[in-house]
C-alpha cells in the first residue's frame, strides 16, 4: 500500500510540474529553457526532474507544431510556405537543437511568443527553395 501511495504522490507532483511548465511556456525565454533541457539530455548530461518535465513539454510542443505545419501543407498547399523540412524528416531532438541555437543566437527575440520563436528558427534552418 505504501508503494501505491508513493506512486500516486509522484504522479501528482509530475502533473503539477507539467501544469506549471505549460502555463509558463509562452515566450522564447521559457521555450529556450525547455528545449535546452532536451539538448542536455541528448548530450548525456544529467538533468533535474523539473528539466525532464520541461524537455517533455518542448518535444511535445515541437511535435505538435510540425504536425500542424505538415497537415496544413498537405491539405491546403500554401503558395507562400516558408518552412520546408527535409523529405526524410527531422527528429524532435534535431528540432530542439535548431530552436535552442536560434534562441541563443537571437537574445533580442526572447520576448517573442514560443510559436513565433519556433517559426523563425525553423524558417532560418529549413527555408523553402523558390524556383
Amino acid at each position: 500500500m505504501f508503494r501505491r501511495a508513493n506512486i500516486v504522490l509522484l504522479l501528482l507532483f509530475l502533473l503539477a510540474s507539467f501544469q506549471a511548465v505549460a502555463e509558463g511556456m509562452s515566450t522564447g525565454v521559457e521555450l529556450l529553457r525547455a528545449c535546452a533541457a532536451v539538448v542536455k539530455q541528448a548530450d548525456g548530461i544529467n538533468v533535474s526532474p523539473q528539466e525532464k518535465v520541461e524537455a517533455i513539454y518542448c518535444l511535445g510542443y515541437l511535435s505538435g507544431f510540425t504536425d500542424s505545419m505538415r497537415l496544413t501543407t498537405h491539405f491546403y498547399k500554401p503558395q507562400d510556405q516558408r518552412i520546408c523540412l527535409p523529405e526524410q524528416g527531422a527528429s524532435n531532438e534535431q528540432l530542439a537543437r535548431v530552436v535552442t541555437k536560434w534562441l541563443r543566437d537571437h537574445p533580442n527575440d526572447l520576448h517573442e511568443s514560443a510559436r513565433m520563436s519556433v517559426m523563425l528558427s525553423l524558417q532560418t534552418a529549413f527555408p523553402c527553395k523558390k524556383n
